[in-house]
């Protein structure tokens, strides 16, 4: 995949960049996302309250199945 992964720790959530995909703002590339890769993700804008400027940030969940996990990342990897 082009995404770019962040380091975290003691979570289930993977924060990824995804700047070398799109320029879209975080909501619009994961609904895009979400519509043309079938991968869901939140936007992590949604957790300020003044989002910073050219945040190009997504919150991946992977408390997932095994199954779910391999089918996302092909996924992922063809966007």
């Amino acid at each position: 995949s082009r995404l770019r992964l962040l380091p975290v720790g003691g979570t289930y959530f993977q924060l990824a960049d995804y700047s070398a995909i799109s320029d879209k703002d975080d909501l619009g590339f994961c609904e895009w996302m979400t519509k043309e890769g079938g991968v869901a993700a939140i936007p992590v804008s949604a957790f300020y309250e003044t989002p910073p400027a050219d945040l190009r940030l997504i919150r991946l969940c992977f408390a997932k199945s095994d199954e779910v996990l391999a089918d996302a990342a092909a996924r992922l990897s063809a966007l």
